[in-house]
């Protein structure tokens, strides 16, 4: 019998789907929009605010949660019977392996593996491209009230690091920075990178459920180069900050690891003639 999952982080969505895994899929939160044959399923409340009742009404063999975020209702659902695996990794690594872990646990079987070994390739000639070339200084900014970059306990920072960026230093346990105007002026990027806007498709609509005044996701170029705190940076003066799609760096799932080799020709291509990212 197959298993039936439901799924509370559009990551996992997006890993389940990716193993082959889309029918025994039967419940997803609010969030989860990836990829389209998602709009059919049944949904269980929201990505910060899953409804454990909800969960529990459509028999789920397995619950995937997304750590810290869904501790509370990973208990409740424990307690009303539910198995739960908590994934939430902060390396590019511990992404791969999760995601091997969860094709043995789902049964996904060789399509699964064979997925996650293709990644862990891509991975390794990714590495190797960015080994010997100067790394330029590249700021991916979070969040903007206040100014936020990932700190070195993030995925997107090891992300962004295995990509041939040079990053801000921080202490190791920092999953976030708080930037203030000397961190910046310091530091000076050469290329800064915001979730926004794709470039390279019609413009996004508000998540539903979200309730933030500036939704990360629909930021424009102008916006990041007008942010008082960024006036005069190196990036900002030659045009260098770009708004890129959500799921480059923020969904820790298989398209992460296309973020990764976009931002790499980004990251190589920056010292040679002006360019645009493809």
């Amino acid at each position: 019998m197959k298993m039936r999952i439901v799924s509370l982080v559009p990551a996992h969505t997006e890993i389940l789907f990716a193993l082959g895994l889309g029918e025994q899929v039967v419940g997803v939160t609010a969030h989860c929009d990836y990829p389209p044959p998602v709009a059919a399923k049944d949904r269980v409340g929201f990505f910060n605010r899953p409804e454990p009742e909800k969960i529990m009404a459509l028999r789920p063999d397995l619950v995937l949660a997304g750590g810290p975020i869904h501790h509370d209702c990973g208990e409740k659902l424990l307690q009303m019977g539910a198995r739960v695996f908590h994934f939430a990794p902060r390396t590019v690594q511990e992404l791969l392996q999760g995601m091997d872990d969860l094709a043995e646990i789902t049964g996904a079987g060789e399509e699964g593996h064979r997925l996650v070994a293709g990644l862990k390739e891509r991975v390794v000639l990714l590495r190797e491209r960015v080994r010997d070339f100067p790394r330029p200084r590249v700021m991916f900014i979070m969040g903007e009230e206040p100014l936020v970059t990932p700190g070195p306990a993030s995925i997107q920072y090891d992300a962004l690091g295995m990509a041939g960026a040079a990053l801000m230093p921080a202490g190791e346990d920092k999953s976030a920075i708080f930037l203030s105007r000397d961190d910046i002026t310091g530091f000076d990027p050469e290329i800064i990178l915001a979730c926004g806007q794709n470039p390279f498709a019609p413009p996004r609509k508000r998540c539903p459920g979200c309730t933030l005044k500036n939704p990360p996701c629909m930021r424009d170029v102008e916006k990041i180069k007008n942010h008082p705190l960024l006036a005069g940076v190196a990036a900002v003066q030659e045009g260098m900050v770009f708004t890129i799609p959500c799921h480059w760096l923020c969904r820790p799932g298989p398209r992460l690891i296309e973020g990764m080799e976009r931002i790499s020709h980004l990251c190589q291509e920056f010292r040679g003639k002006p360019f645009g990212m493809k």
